[in-house]
């Protein structure tokens, strides 16, 4: 079976990249999710091709403009120019697409399979997205744009994103394709709530999992809802998305240990779920203001 890290590898394969970072994630009904940056400073790339047609759309965003890129489809030149800054493409693999990337580009590539937009469209009742389109030229849309520059960070450095977040972000993305590309009617807004006790449950998981990457799955399928659904729903009664509730949660344990043991950080943070002592600090940093070392002394004195 192939793992997250060999999918994610399989889909960039193509390309002869300076820089590359990826993030995947589990999306509806088993699919996988995938967001890549892939960077390469110099031109004279020359064709890029899947390794294989599938049931695969690559949702291409321009972080800078690429001056001379020739698209084929199904062996047919479709476009010749540039694509400026902020340019949002779609390219379906079962057309055969072949990429003549005369140019340097730096480009942000959500891939999304057709199961997860079956997926999308059966949890919403609606009928089924067959496949997604744009204009060969590409346009420009303020969403994706936003959502891409968002997930700038978390690609600097994919090793500190936790599945949680990854899911989320990839999860409503692949809906708003589906919306803006696929033609998919927009749902009115859920108004379900956790009840008391569901809120009560989902809060014991967390906290006596503090140290464990909890997926967002495992989390929706203890309340019986799916992932979407279960990420409405908290956020409707909380106020705030899972991960982020998580992300406080790990920070106020941390300040705790920090306060009442004199173990030292690096052990702290492997305790309360980072995945090194720089991530710790950078979040303890963004959320208390200071760094824990200082926070410690303050405290302690």
């Amino acid at each position: 079976m192939e793992s997250d890290q060999q999918y994610a590898q399989r889909l960039v394969r193509q390309f002869k990249t300076d820089s590359l970072s990826q993030i995947v994630a589990s999306g509806l009904g088993g699919s996988k999710l995938l967001v890549s940056r892939v960077r390469r400073d110099t031109p004279g790339h020359g064709l890029a091709t899947p390794t294989r047609p599938d049931s695969v759309f690559s949702i291409l965003v321009q972080l800078r403009k690429q001056e001379r890129r020739e698209l084929y489809l199904n062996d047919r030149l479709v476009h010749a120019g540039s694509f400026l800054e902020r340019t949002v493409s779609v390219v379906n693999h079962w057309e055969s697409p072949k990429a003549n990337l005369l140019s340097a580009f730096d480009t942000i590539i959500f891939t999304v399979p057709q199961t997860a937009l079956d997926e999308v469209a059966y949890e919403k009742g609606v009928r089924p997205v067959p496949t997604l389109t744009c204009e060969n030229e590409g346009r420009l849309d303020q969403t994706i744009w936003s959502l891409a520059q968002s997930l700038l960070p978390a690609l600097d450095r994919p090793d500190e994103v936790g599945s949680m977040y990854a899911e989320r972000v990839l999860l409503a993305s692949t809906t708003y394709f589906a919306q803006a590309f696929g033609g998919l009617r927009q749902a009115a807004a859920s108004r379900h709530r956790l009840s008391r006790g569901q809120v009560n449950r989902v809060f014991d998981l967390m906290h006596d999992q503090l140290d464990v990457d909890l997926s967002l799955s495992a989390l929706a399928s203890e309340m019986d809802l799916t992932p979407r659904q279960f990420v409405q729903a908290f956020r409707r009664t909380t106020g705030t998305p899972p991960d982020r509730w998580l992300r406080h949660q790990r920070v106020e344990h941390a300040k705790t240990m920090l306060r009442t043991t004199s173990l030292p950080i690096w052990q702290i943070a492997r305790a309360c779920g980072f995945v090194s002592t720089d991530h710790f600090a950078r979040v303890f940093m963004s959320i208390v203001g200071i760094g824990p070392a200082d926070w410690r002394r303050q405290v302690l004195n």
